[in-house]
């Protein structure tokens, strides 16, 4: 039977050890954390904010994701997708594939162009908050900010190729992406993105502050700051 003192030893053990990992358990976030804290939302996406959903909607079927694959100075990379949307291959400026542990092409489990607010839910979000593997360098920061550039060369895309989604209908999965990018506007401070999304004629007089106001809207969202 165990002395008084080795379980003295053995209870201290377990205290040190709940105390490193409490801390991370408290306060680490999730990509379900964000999509919980956006549910409120998704009724009204159906109902009085339907429009916003579909233009949302049209913003994420024409973001290019090739940014987020050139992060750490790697702007020569060029990502290639499969026409089934579930392969990627990324090549550098040499044409020999990347493999450099935060850029490499990976799996979808959503077509990016033709599912795209799944894909936001199943293959972004959780790159954002874990990078390419355990072993990825990079921080949540950096990804927020590759990513929100892709949002904005999106945005420039989706006003040239607007598409009218009115006949299409939302699953609650789709309306649950949407709503996170409903926040992202609201805490950004750039609602003028559903005037660029509604109108191929719209001209924003300070566009720089729109790539501002979504990676403020990111980093608020994502990081609940």
């Amino acid at each position: 039977m165990p002395t008084f003192n080795v379980l003295r030893k053995k209870l201290k053990n377990i205290l040190y050890i709940t105390l490193i990992i409490l801390p991370v358990a408290i306060f680490g976030r999730e990509p379900k954390d964000v999509l919980n804290e956006s549910k409120l939302i998704v009724t009204e996406l159906k109902k009085e904010k339907k429009r916003e959903a579909m233009l949302i909607y049209n913003w994420l079927a024409n973001t290019s994701e090739t940014r987020i694959h050139q992060l750490r100075g790697a702007t020569e990379n060029v990502l290639y997708i499969h026409e089934n949307g579930h392969y990627e291959a990324v090549f550098d400026g040499e044409g020999k594939i990347v493999r450099d542990g935060i850029n490499d092409g990976s799996y979808n489990y959503a077509h990016p162009v033709e599912d795209p607010a799944n894909h936001f839910t199943l293959d972004i979000l959780p790159w954002i908050f874990w990078g390419y593997s355990r072993e990825d360098p990079t921080s949540i920061e950096e990804r927020i900010v590759a990513y929100s550039e892709s949002l904005g060369s999106g945005l420039v895309s989706a006003q040239a190729n607007h598409q009218d989604f009115k006949k299409k209908k939302l699953s609650k999965d789709e309306r649950e992406a949407i709503a996170i990018f409903v926040r992202i506007i609201e805490a950004g401070d750039v609602s003028e993105v559903y005037e660029i999304l509604s109108d191929p004629k719209y001209e924003s007089k300070n566009p720089y502050a729109i790539g501002d106001g979504l990676t403020k809207g990111l980093m608020t969202v994502m990081l609940n700051k």
